[in-house]
């Protein structure tokens, strides 16, 4: 999974977004993006990080979400958000930070998809 090559506040897939509940989302496309965010519920991702670990904002445009880069790599608070749904949601440990973004955030999207998932959020 390789990033896209963009334009620098272009956001670059997957992206991986945290709801309220610090559920993890990857989402590879805009279409993953529409199926997995609705534009009434936007308030529910606490927050979000494109492929190079920028965080995102999200908001409605004409009944779609789309998301846009709105600071410089956070792979620390990305790091912080993945630590914590892996040891609340999942029966994994979350991926090793290397210190290169990008394989961070291929390496979180990777597990989410694969890693098996508890039925209940774990005691924090």
């Amino acid at each position: 999974m390789e990033a896209e090559q963009e334009q620098p506040n272009t956001a670059a897939f997957p992206y991986i977004l945290i709801d309220d509940d610090q559920w993890l989302i990857v989402c590879e496309s805009a279409p993953d993006l529409q199926l997995a965010v609705e534009p009434d519920f936007l308030y529910d991702i606490v927050a979000g990080f494109d492929a190079c670990a920028r965080p995102l904002k999200l908001h409605a445009q004409r009944d779609m979400v789309v998301a846009e880069v709105v600071g410089p790599p956070q792979p620390g608070e990305l790091r912080s958000h993945a630590e914590s749904y892996f040891a609340l949601w999942t029966h994994e440990a979350a991926p090793e930070f290397s210190g290169e973004a990008q394989t961070y955030v291929s390496s979180v999207a990777i597990l989410a998809k694969t890693a098996k998932t508890r039925r209940k959020k774990a005691k924090q």
